[in-house]
């Protein structure tokens, strides 16, 4: 999992979200629309939860929009950072970022029924 960190400012904590840049964060690969990915700001020594919302490509950067979940403790920062157990047992951050997954799908389906309702 990757972690981006970044001095998150007041504005950026309201609207919980959060634009960056693959260059200037010196990520060491691609990120994936729904991706999961922790973001640290070491001003507040604070960690979040994130999932890559948007991905857009530009001749010379990538640039992503992360939603910002809640706020993790240090300790389950490095369980998510921890590469994942081979015994098949779902880990804490599977099971969180399958709720995660699943809450988004619920708010799709939502949208896409009232749409259908409107016409």
């Amino acid at each position: 999992m990757e972690q981006i960190v970044v001095a998150l400012s007041p504005f950026t904590r309201r609207s919980r979200s959060l634009g960056v840049s693959h260059r200037d964060h010196y990520l060491s690969r691609g990120l994936e629309p729904g991706e999961h990915v922790l973001v640290h700001d070491p001003l507040a020594d604070e960690h979040f939860r994130a999932v890559v919302a948007d991905v857009e490509f530009e001749l010379d950067d990538t640039t992503y929009r992360l939603e910002i979940g809640g706020r993790i403790t240090a300790d389950e920062a490095d369980e998510w950072l921890a590469p994942p157990a081979a015994d098949g047992h779902l880990t804490t951050v599977e099971i969180v970022a399958l709720l995660e997954e699943l809450r988004r799908s619920e708010r799709d389906v939502h949208a896409a029924l009232a749409d259908l309702r409107a016409r």
